[in-house]
């Protein structure tokens, strides 16, 4: 990380991180509050740690892990969008994957995670995902089959096929 300035932004923001392996837990973690400048960084091992962290304490994002047991990140997603009692359903989570895969890939972004990171990653990486949700939030959709950030990460009008939306989706910004 030599060369590298911590933000000084991140000194305000609190981070969930949801990590089962004890090492690469303390190594993100370091990340996190050395490397990146972030102020606070609570550690659990599992989805159901992390929901009882939520219901008790504000995070302003969750970086979580897919294969945790019994709940993984894809899961943990799902139940912080549908809005559980004392959790923000618009509470930025950044997935973190050692199995990356495009089918994985899209059923994080079907389930509303707003950023993704294949393992292994780097203080960069970590430190650009956490940009984006943090400093750049994309504004949220609801529809019947979704509700998470918008996917979209561009305008594109040049779209004119069979699979265009007819009306422009529900965006809700966050105040």
């Amino acid at each position: 990380m030599s060369g590298y300035q911590p933000d000084t932004f991140y000194s305000r923001v609190t981070v969930l991180l949801a990590e089962p392996n004890l090492q690469l837990r303390e190594i993100l973690r370091d990340i996190l509050l050395r490397g990146i400048g972030v102020g606070h960084v609570q550690e659990v091992r599992n989805g159901d740690e992390a929901l009882t962290a939520l219901s008790e304490q504000s995070f302003d994002v969750v970086v979580a892990d897919a294969a945790m047991a019994p709940v993984g990140a894809i899961e943990l997603t799902r139940r912080i969008r549908k809005g559980l009692p004392g959790i923000s359903p618009y509470l930025p989570v950044v997935m973190m994957s050692a199995h990356a895969s495009l089918e994985e890939i899209v059923t994080a972004r079907d389930a509303g995670v707003n950023e993704y990171l294949a393992k292994p990653l780097s203080a960069k990486l970590l430190d650009l995902r956490l940009r984006s949700v943090v400093k750049h939030p994309r504004p949220f959709v609801r529809s019947d089959q979704f509700f998470g950030p918008d996917r979209r990460r561009h305008e594109d009008s040049r779209f004119d096929g069979g699979e265009r939306r007819h009306q422009d989706p529900d965006l809700i910004h966050q105040d």
